[in-house]
């Protein structure tokens, strides 16, 4: 896609399936592809710059998935990539360094340690290639939600049909003897399962062409956005301007505030180069 025709791209944050969402978009706002076959099509914007093939995105999310699994919760997981990272960090000088530097030694009577060629780390990629794995995840996480959520409707309304045919009420529950009482299913799914809204808006910002604006679809981004953004609305929104348009009085408004500000960092983190930019999002009274 070249510059002129991400000029109107708005993209959805932070989520990547339509079917995830409770109530439609206007017509013509897209959805960040984590790179993978089926997220191609009318709906979604494939950003050049995706590190992984279709083929190594579908590969790198079996392994994530299974990796995962290895744990029995979230937190386990965490602690386990912590400790990895503390290891790294506290790990000694390789041997091959260190044969190096006796070698000099035997030669020269000095110890004067060898120059090694530091290797070239390519950080952008490495962002990107996070980046990528965090919305392969988030298209794996929504779909679970989406099938658990229709679940949940489905148990609601079968217990409902099941009361009104046997004519009980809540109430009878305690009357009737040898009858439980019914079974629920509470809470917020997607909450229960921790999807992290900031790693899939974060995400979706390293890969958003430059000029791209986005549509928030969650209460959380929305309460972050008009809490700290400036009202920027214009006094129509066209499908020329936005990628998609909505009808005059709509609830319908538009934010501007600096990305890294929208994550809740107080300045651009390093190797973000992508949450410097100031970005405009819409919302939804």
């Amino acid at each position: 896609m070249s510059a002129s025709e991400c000029k109107n791209v708005t993209l959805a944050i932070p989520a990547v399936r339509p079917q995830f969402l409770a109530s439609e978009l206007p017509e013509g706002v897209l959805f960040c592809s984590p790179g993978l076959r089926e997220a191609t099509g009318s709906s979604f914007f494939v950003s050049p710059d995706l590190p992984m093939s279709q083929a190594d995105a579908r590969g790198q999310l079996h392994e994530l998935l299974q990796y995962g699994q290895s744990f029995r919760s979230a937190r386990d997981m965490s602690g386990d990539v912590l400790a990895e990272k503390n290891a790294k960090k506290q790990a000694s000088k390789p041997l091959s360094d260190e044969f190096a530097d006796l070698d000099a030694f035997a030669e020269t009577g000095e110890f004067t340690a060898v120059p090694k060629e530091e290797e070239v780390v390519d950080v952008q990629l490495q962002a990107r290639v996070a980046a990528q794995k965090t919305l392969l995840l988030a298209w794996d996480m929504e779909q679970r939600v989406a099938e658990l959520a229709d679940l949940k409707n489905k148990f609601t309304e079968s217990t409902a049909n099941l009361d009104t045919i046997l004519g009980i009420s809540d109430d009878d529950y305690e009357e009737l003897p040898g009858i439980e009482a019914k079974a629920a299913l509470n809470g917020d799914v997607e909450e229960d399962l921790g999807v992290p809204w900031r790693a899939v808006a974060g995400a979706i910002l390293e890969f958003a062409p430059e000029n791209a604006r986005f549509f928030a679809v969650k209460k959380e981004l929305v309460d972050v956005v008009t809490e700290i953004g400036e009202d920027i609305t214009p006094e129509s929104i066209t499908l020329d301007e936005y990628g998609f348009s909505v009808p005059a009085g709509s609830s319908v408004k538009l934010y501007s505030l600096k990305a890294y500000a929208l994550l809740g960092h107080t300045r651009v983190p390093e190797g973000r180069k992508c949450l410097s930019r100031t970005i405009e999002i819409f919302t939804v009274a």
